[in-house]
């Protein structure tokens, strides 16, 4: 899990280099360069669409693995074999509860 969001977090430091290049504020609105400044612009919008893209799937995967492991928990947990009055410790709250 935790190699997981070091993954999201280097692809998030990739896609931030990407967007350092673009500096819409070195043009003025209304300059000879209005044209590049617009076509950055639009650049820039892509470029965020893309990262946006990526991260709603980063996001749909790690819902996908921590479902499947707490799934692998839940059945680990509900298969392991209680005595008869054996106290158990709840993990969430520390109270013994009698099995």
């Amino acid at each position: 899990m935790l190699c997981l969001w070091v993954l999201a977090f280097i692809l998030v430091l990739q896609e931030r280099d990407l967007l350092a290049a673009a500096d819409p504020v070195s043009v003025l609105p209304g300059s000879l360069g209005r044209g590049s400044w617009c076509h950055e612009h639009d650049t820039i919008h892509e470029r965020l669409d893309v990262i946006e893209e990526k991260v709603i799937k980063t996001v749909e995967h790690l819902e996908s693995e921590v479902k499947s492991l707490l799934n692998i928990i839940n059945e680990t947990t509900s298969n392991i074999p209680i005595a008869p009055e054996t106290p158990v410790m709840d993990i969430f709250d520390g109270k013994h509860l009698v099995g």
